[in-house]
């Protein structure tokens, strides 16, 4: 408990600065999400005609996929502002919205997770596949093992991504369910 004898539990503070730092964030990202697609074309033309052509066909593939990760992410980063605003301001509802926002991120991160094992992944093996073909070879037959590291790799981070994103949220449902925080809360009614 802090000095002063106030009753609140450090977690308190400490969760509502942490919900306004990444509530900015993810403002930022969600935003870029968003504005980024408009630019794609300009970005692929960056490399050769072919290349290009495979990495539009795979960004074409996935926009949905990308509107929803935006969309996704402004809707959590406003309600960790609202989440965040509440708790520095001591007000015991602000520990109800960050439990809202915890859920909503968690099931956000479990449909994330399955739209892309389902639509992400494999239009990103294609893409690769589509690359490797296209590109001047490797001397040895390295293709398939470079081909096969980066498959293995990218269905990983597929997966381990959404699943570490989930910590977070669930960190600020544990430490904000904790008894000293159900204790503040039925002080402040």
């Amino acid at each position: 408990m802090p000095p002063g004898g106030s009753g609140e539990p450090s977690a308190i503070k400490v969760f509502g600065i942490l919900h306004l730092v990444l509530a900015v964030i993810g403002v930022g990202t969600g935003l870029w999400t968003l504005v980024s697609m408009q630019f794609a074309d300009a970005f692929t033309r960056q490399a050769g005609e072919e290349m290009a052509k495979v990495q539009l066909a795979f960004m074409n593939d996935i926009a949905w996929v990308s509107v929803m990760t935006g969309i996704f992410t402004l809707l959590l980063a406003g309600l960790l502002a609202v989440a965040g605003i509440k708790l520095v301001r001591s007000r015991p509802d602000g520990v109800a919205w960050s439990h809202r926002y915890a859920w909503t991120s968690i099931a956000t991160k479990l449909i994330s997770l399955v739209v892309a094992v389902v639509v992400v992944l494999p239009a990103t093996q294609r893409m690769m596949g589509e690359i490797m073909a296209s590109g001047p070879g490797m001397p040895g037959g390295a293709e398939q093992t470079v081909t096969s590291v980066m498959r293995v790799t990218t269905a990983v981070t597929t997966v381990v991504s959404p699943l570490l994103s989930c910590l977070y949220p669930a960190l600020a449902l544990f430490f904000l369910s904790r008894q000293p925080v159900k204790d503040w809360m039925g002080t402040k009614d």
